[in-house]
């Protein structure tokens, strides 16, 4: 014979599991800083590029660009003929085509790291959450087999309750009970 399926397997172990009361396998999991562990992975160059990459990505590297541009038009507009970049500003557009050549690459290389950050992140978040949930299925296990054992209890005090008493002291029992004292379970 094969023995017994995988499945039937895991369906043993969870009625197994049901039964067990007040028993909890250890936590396993301990979560990580993912935030700590991918920084600490950084080299120099990587902490060069994510540092230009946050600092070029903000709305003061935007002003910053927009105001030189517009301070470097301004500027040779009004030195006339003496302007050595007169319009339509060939010399600017040089530089800020080298500064784009230069930070596009260095700006991708920081959106990798952050990704990588981003990814790690993710990974712990989704060990976290696997965790928790197989805490929750062991917690309604848990509460599964405590409901069970509480119904089989009561069943058996209503059964001693019934043979004990005598009729009208059961009947005293239910009204103080609010009638509950031999309905079925």
């Amino acid at each position: 014979m094969g023995g017994t399926p995988p499945a039937e397997k895991e369906a043993i172990a969870v009625t197994e599991r049901r039964r067990t009361l007040g028993t909890f396998p250890p936590h396993a999991h301990v979560p990580t800083n993912p935030h700590r562990r991918v920084r600490e992975s950084f080299g120099t160059q990587d902490r060069i590029a994510l540092a230009i990459t946050t600092a070029v990505g903000t709305m003061y590297a935007v002003y910053l660009f927009a105001s030189t541009m517009a301070g470097w038009m301004l500027w040779q507009v009004a030195s006339g003929a003496a302007a050595f970049d007169p319009y339509p500003f060939a010399f600017l557009l040089i530089m800020g085509n080298i500064v784009q050549l230069l930070l596009m690459p260095l700006i991708m290389v920081g959106q990798n790291l952050q990704a990588r950050h981003s990814e790690a992140r993710a990974e712990e978040e989704f060990r976290t959450t696997q965790k928790t949930f197989h805490d929750l299925e062991l917690t309604m296990a848990h509460l599964d087999a405590q409901d069970a054992e509480l119904l089989r209890q009561t069943a058996m005090l209503r059964g001693l309750v019934e043979q004990l008493l005598p009729p009208d002291e059961r009947a005293r029992l239910e009204a103080q009970l609010g009638g509950s004292a031999s309905a079925a379970p």
